[in-house]
């Protein structure tokens, strides 16, 4: 089976990091959802223009991406994918106004999974385009200029929880939601 995984908010504890550096904007960032707050993806829906200039201060800042925290059992959930046989990618999605975003990504892979795992990393702004199995994505709706060859699978997050698909809330459940035995 080839399993997509993506970055952000599924290996990568993207709502830590994006809490802490609004909290360095003290009481101008309070109005901001922090991740365990957020309702929709959209990280601009319902906010003013000076919260929306400090979303993109956060979001653009250089090494942000590179500064994440693995999510816990998300190391050796794609380690036993790999080992069982499954051809596993991280596929993830730049912010493309962040200058560094890329190569943060790559550089974050390869210092919490090893060298040979940047082999399998696939930056891409339309993740439809990637043929695989399974998409492990925490976007509750993936859309791109393509049909998806994948199914999607949600890697639970406060945003998705209204939408009625397959999801991973443990990476200790994987096996059990994409249907493989151990």
């Amino acid at each position: 089976m080839r399993i997509l995984v993506d970055m952000d908010g599924v290996i990568a504890d993207w709502g830590k990091a994006y809490g802490e550096s609004l909290d360095l904007f003290g009481v101008d960032a309070l109005g901001i959802p922090r991740h365990h707050q957020q309702t929709t993806f959209n990280l601009n829906e319902g906010r003013t223009a000076a919260e929306k200039a400090i979303i993109k201060q956060v979001m653009c800042e250089t090494g942000f991406y590179d500064r994440l925290e693995p999510i816990y059992g998300s190391r050796n959930a794609l380690r036993e994918m790999v080992k069982e046989g499954h051809d596993v990618r991280i596929v993830t999605s730049p912010w493309v106004s962040n200058p560094t975003c890329a190569s943060d990504k790559l550089n974050w892979v390869v210092k919490h999974y090893g060298a040979h795992w940047g082999q399998r990393v696939i930056i891409t702004t339309d993740k439809t385009l990637v043929r695989g199995d399974v998409l492990i994505d925490d976007k509750p709706q993936v859309k791109g200029s393509a049909r998806p060859l994948w199914k999607h699978i949600l890697f639970d997050q406060p945003y998705n929880r209204d939408v009625n698909k397959p999801r991973i809330r443990d990476w200790r459940e994987w096996r059990y939601v994409l249907g493989v035995a151990a």
